[in-house]
């Protein structure tokens, strides 16, 4: 058996450029400290007794998450080409 990396179809695999995964993780600390400095102005922004808590503390830092993930998906994209 050859030390060469092949797919369970039997193809070769190249290895690529490292990706950064620092820079990723730097993202998610921003995020991170994003909700922590400005959940409340989000809660206060809704202005609601029940709908601020949600957004503020389930659908923001969803958000941020979500925003995460596309820089983190775009990184991969302009590191790849």
């Amino acid at each position: 058996m050859s030390g060469e990396a092949t797919t369970l179809m039997g193809r070769e695999e190249a290895l690529g450029k490292p990706y950064p995964l620092w820079m990723e993780r730097l993202f998610l600390l921003a995020a991170v400290l994003a909700f922590v400095y400005s959940h409340s102005s989000v809660r206060e922004a809704v202005g609601h007794d029940v709908l601020g808590p949600l957004v503020a503390y389930i659908a923001y830092p969803l958000a941020l998450l979500a925003v995460v993930e596309m820089a983190g998906r775009l990184l991969q994209r302009s590191r790849s080409s």
